[in-house]
């Protein structure tokens, strides 16, 4: 594991640790989420030798958010999007490059509908995304791999379906674009979940 991706990870352990502890010590009532589903990105990884896109990956997280207003929430996400994996022909080697994003954000979600049964949110928020590249010649068998920080937001709407006293099921679609040099790197995740009140 090289020094960026362990310190990446660090820091999210100690950012969602120190968030939650700060959660647990507020009176208010939050809800814990976690989920899971796919992820798919327009990026063109190998251009101009390809015109195809990453393949898409799954993606799961978690999530912890807490009452400001009747219909108003904030809080803090974390998740890891898998981007997928692509072929492409460089005219002499053969190569499988493969993307994938580590979020930390915080996030401010709007609820719409009635308090009991099925409920509508809108969600946007922004923060810390670690992007990481591989790319593998396989003709040569030599990899390359790159990571690097960097700031990106994102836009999401989704339902929720009451399964218990304090349990919902979640549905959410979001996307995210990520700003980096000359481009920005734009994707789609749908994600289903559990949001459990606290």
């Amino acid at each position: 594991m090289n020094r960026t991706r362990f310190a990446t990870m660090l820091f999210t352990f100690a950012l969602v640790t120190a968030f939650a502890a700060a959660a647990s010590a507020m009176p208010s009532v939050g809800t814990l989420e976690i989920s899971g589903g796919y992820a798919k990105s327009s990026l063109n990884a190998a251009a101009p030798f390809s015109t195809d896109s990453p393949k898409g990956g799954m993606t799961f997280g978690g999530g912890y958010f807490r009452s400001i207003a009747p219909k108003t929430s904030w809080g803090m996400e974390v998740s890891y999007d898998n981007l997928g994996s692509m072929n492409w022909n460089d005219g002499t080697d053969d190569h499988t490059t493969s993307i994938h994003m580590l979020r930390v954000s915080p996030e401010l979600r709007m609820n719409f509908g009635a308090p009991v049964g099925p409920s509508f949110c809108a969600q946007a928020g922004a923060g810390y995304y670690s992007v990481s590249l591989k790319d593998e010649d396989t003709t040569a068998s030599t990899n390359l791999t790159a990571s690097d920080g960097k700031f990106g937001f994102n836009l999401g709407a989704g339902v929720g379906f009451p399964v218990g006293p304090k349990t919902k099921l979640n549905l959410m679609g979001n996307y995210h674009t990520v700003s980096t040099p000359g481009n920005s790197t734009n994707y789609m995740n749908i994600r289903a979940g559990l949001g459990l009140s606290l």
